[in-house]
């Protein structure tokens, strides 16, 4: 009995082992871009993440997004071919794939150009800088050619700015009344633009800062900042 039981877990040990590392010089599963090289150019997007599935089917997305889904095919020649339908048909070569534990690197060729992309696998969804935007923001302060001018946009010291999920936002408790818009966010770079629903719709650019439950917005069409902290009810 004692020999047989020794058996067992030896015979189990060798299969996880044989499991783990077919898993990890297989395709299939979740990965994450680290990096994108164009000719020597960083073309990197935020959060992006692929998922390749055992039947051929594969998604991907940015953050919690998931944007595109199709199917994928990798010949002997390790040639990986991605088609998307919803997107638009991919003209260039296949790219070339390596594996090497858990890290992919495929290369090819696109308008004469060398790409090189950079993948690592991961176990959940990535989240953006810009996912963690969703929610309920009080004002502190807004600064206007670097002088506070809080008193004057802010003067009871409740207003708020709500980034809804469906990429709308609601200014509450102005002074002008509850004010409505549009955002988006940027794929390679922090940055969110806004859109007024008036009849004169005001844009806005802002670079933007997270630390923590704070908030900053950098305007780069006029001299605004604005400080922010993250609430979880409506004052």
């Amino acid at each position: 009995m004692k020999y047989f039981l020794t058996l067992v877990l030896t015979i189990l040990l060798f299969s996880c082992n044989e499991i783990n590392t077919h898993q990890n010089d297989n395709i299939e599963g979740l990965w994450l871009v680290k990096k994108v090289n164009m000719n020597n150019q960083d073309l990197t997007p935020i959060a992006k993440w692929m998922r390749f599935n055992a039947d051929s089917t594969q998604s991907s997305g940015n953050g919690w997004l998931q944007h595109s889904v199709g199917s994928w095919s990798l010949n002997t020649n390790n040639e990986l071919s991605v088609t998307n339908t919803n997107g638009i048909i991919d003209i260039a070569e296949p790219f070339k794939v390596e594996l090497s534990q858990n890290k992919m690197t495929w290369k090819r060729k696109e308008d004469g150009m060398n790409v090189t992309v950079f993948l690592e696998r991961i176990n959940k969804l990535p989240t953006s800088e810009a996912n963690k935007l969703f929610g309920l923001w009080k004002f502190d302060s807004v600064l206007e050619n670097g002088k506070v001018v809080s008193a004057e946009l802010n003067p009871d010291n409740n207003a708020m700015l709500f980034l809804r999920w469906d990429n709308t936002y609601e200014l509450r408790n102005y002074p002008k009344g509850e004010q409505y818009g549009f955002f988006k966010t940027h794929g390679h770079r922090l940055q969110i633009d806004m859109v007024s629903y008036s009849s004169e719709p005001k844009l806005q650019f802002y670079t933007f800062r997270l630390q923590g439950d704070k908030l900053v917005l950098k305007s780069t069409n006029s001299n605004k900042e604005i400080r922010l902290t993250r609430i979880h009810q409506f004052l």
